[in-house]
């Protein structure tokens, strides 16, 4: 059939960024696992002109869109008998970067290829090319249900502190597990094994940090550099909120920035969005986490946006589709006057089951420095889905400087609370 536009193809969707897709002149298909199609508002799918149905499972397991490449290929096919062939294929979220990278691989379309995806996906991968770049990284060892004792023990002793057990591929801090030393790290491997593509770490003692931006043909157009408060791990354990602050240290934001540029051309990711972590240690050095090809999860790209005006959602899509930057010149966030730190504040929810919000606690004190925030309604079911971060409510701040703003974090995140009752099923 001829066309007249191009045929763009989006895996993933969450209903929220639906505006940050361009829809524009192009023909933009979706592809798109059964559970988040049925959700889907009848203005959302109005706009896609096809939509396609993944067989995917409905968990929190980060490598299922991978394992349905075959069904995307069939579909994109099918897609293209139409629309004609795909122009570009758009990956927002981290479970699709991986399967888009092939789908551009196959169909000859530019963009992230596999090969950098899967740096961006593998932690054993990606820290074998920061090491042979001469990035620091923590000592690691790929580990599986073949790995012998004898080799476990040797890891062991190797490690004088604590232990990290983390699978290869997941994200958001889990199915990780932190050992205190490491006979307790081998009476867990006796007792329960070792899973398939897991990696053994050193822990790093330090302040746990996250860098996003935009990066245009290598170059970083955009970032911004937090530490975390309230980190992933802690909050996945149920220990405590998962919050961050900028820093408006010139120097410390120099030195992050100039060893992003460094992991960035170690991976080759010369045109995406980022999401970097690392580690900055008592004795002021950077050691690399981990990285994504995609924009920050949690609420640290909508605090972006509020703060700094900067939307690294689109810019993720004009990234994959080889448009141009809405980012005009260079910047970041020690550029925009009046600004001096931002943060924001992702509030746990205790509760693992669904719920109906009676009452919201905290507002009250809820400061100045709060410049965005989503918070439930009285009344509203909550928890009633699968989430990779279950929260009572979102805020991002905006102040004059990092304690600041970091005390403002602190005050909120202590106060602030909803009050719930169990959703009650009508019987039938």
């Amino acid at each position: 059939m001829e066309t007249t536009s191009s045929h763009v193809v989006h895996i993933g969707f969450a209903e929220q960024h639906i505006d940050s897709i361009e829809f524009g002149e192009h023909q933009v298909s979706l592809l798109v696992h059964r559970h988040v199609a049925e959700r889907m508002s009848y203005a959302a799918r109005q706009r896609f002109a096809r939509i396609g149905v993944l067989d995917v499972p409905h968990t929190l397991d980060f490598e299922d869109y991978d394992r349905a490449v075959d069904q995307m290929i069939r579909l994109v096919d099918e897609f293209a008998a139409e629309l004609g062939p795909p122009t570009a294929v758009v990956a927002m979220y981290e479970q699709v970067t991986l399967p888009a990278a092939r789908l551009r691989d196959h169909f000859g379309v530019q963009g992230v290829d596999t090969d950098t995806a899967l740096l961006c996906r593998d932690k054993v991968r990606m820290k074998e090319v920061m090491r042979s770049g001469g990035i620091r990284v923590p000592a690691f060892w790929a580990v599986d249900t073949t790995t012998p004792h004898a080799y476990l023990e040797k890891i062991a002793e190797a490690v004088p502190g604590r232990i990290v057990l983390k699978p290869q591929r997941q994200a958001g801090s889990f199915g990780i597990m932190v050992f205190r030393d490491g006979t307790e790290f081998l009476a867990h491997a006796r007792a329960h094994g070792i899973p398939d593509d897991h990696e053994v770490e050193e822990f790093i003692e330090g302040e746990v940090c996250h860098v996003d931006g935009v990066v245009r043909d290598g170059e970083i157009r955009f970032v911004s550099a937090s530490r975390y408060i309230g980190d992933c791990l802690n909050f996945q354990s149920g220990e405590q909120h998962l919050s961050a602050v900028t820093f408006d240290d010139a120097p410390t934001l120099a030195r992050i920035t100039d060893f992003t540029a460094l992991v960035l051309n170690s991976l080759r990711l010369h045109t995406s969005t980022f999401h970097l972590e690392l580690f900055l240690t008592p004795d002021d050095e950077l050691v690399f986490l981990e990285v994504g090809n995609r924009f920050g999860g949690a609420y640290i790209s909508d605090s972006i946006r509020a703060v700094y005006g900067v939307d690294l959602v689109r810019e993720s899509v004009l990234a994959c589709m080889g448009l141009p930057s809405e980012v005009g010149t260079v910047t970041g966030i020690l550029d925009h006057e009046g600004v001096g730190a931002s943060g924001w504040l992702y509030s746990a929810l205790p509760e693992s089951e669904p719920c109906v919000v009676r009452r919201i606690r905290g507002l009250d004190t809820c400061p100045d420095s709060v410049v965005l925030s989503d918070i439930p309604r009285i009344g509203q079911t909550i928890n009633d889905d699968i989430t990779a971060f279950p929260t009572a409510g979102k805020f991002a701040f905006s102040g004059a400087t990092t304690a600041e703003v970091e005390r403002d974090i602190r005050r909120l995140a202590a106060s602030y609370s909803l009050e719930t009752a169990p959703r009650r099923i009508p019987h039938i």
